[in-house]
């Protein structure tokens, strides 16, 4: 089980991480209360959102939205496995930093990236930046954990006319609100008859217009 708190997994009766009581389905039954619900709007760990029941029903909703019926279990198994390689060795340091490499080896030159300031707190921003991706059949394939933000890494699916793309996605938490920050590459291909600009199109204006 997990803490309904702090997010950290558990057994017993009491959180080992933060010492709060750990609430089981038959102790809430027991004492007649519902799970205490928990304010994940500024969280910017990607691990810990990804344990929040709440957070994993929103970006299932989506999932189950996609036309062609992209399969919800599946989409949620890849953003599980897209942060396991980096247990145990997180990348701490400012998100720029890390995402200015794979920027690179993308071939993504300055001015090629779409940018954008939400009054959002920066968990909501990237919770409904993975809400966006669910609903278009983008899953996630790479995560990097920053101490100010997080990078996404999702695949874009091939059409008959372009090859298989990659969108690279970061989220940063500011003073106040949140920043997102994303570029869509066709790699291999010349001309990608616009559809980089749409899955920008489509990921910003669900930042602007999901329900989260």
């Amino acid at each position: 089980m997990y803490c309904h708190l702090c997010g950290a997994k558990g057994h017993g009766s009491y959180c080992h991480s933060c010492g709060a009581k750990l609430i089981t389905a038959e102790n809430s039954v027991e004492n007649n209360h519902e799970l205490p619900a928990r304010d994940w709007s500024n969280e910017i760990r990607y691990e810990t959102l990804l344990r929040i029941p709440e957070v994993r029903d929103l970006i299932a909703r989506h999932a189950s939205q996609k036309q062609g019926h992209f399969p919800v279990e599946k989409f949620l198994e890849l953003c599980d496995k897209a942060f396991s390689p980096l247990y145990g060795g997180v990348p701490i340091g400012k998100i720029a930093d890390i995402a200015q490499p794979l920027y690179a080896s993308f071939g993504i030159e300055t001015g090629k990236t779409r940018k954008e300031v939400f009054a959002l707190p920066a968990g909501k921003t990237l919770v409904a930046a993975l809400c966006s991706l669910a609903r278009h059949g983008q899953p996630v394939n790479r995560v990097e954990q920053g101490e100010d933000g997080c990078l996404l890494e999702a695949a874009i699916a091939s059409t008959l006319v372009t090859y298989r793309g990659e969108f690279i996605i970061t989220v940063q938490r500011l003073e106040t609100g949140s920043s997102l920050e994303a570029a869509a590459v066709i790699k291999g291909q010349i001309y990608d008859w616009g559809k980089s600009e749409r899955a920008l199109d489509e990921l910003f204006d669900d930042i602007k217009g999901l329900p989260v």
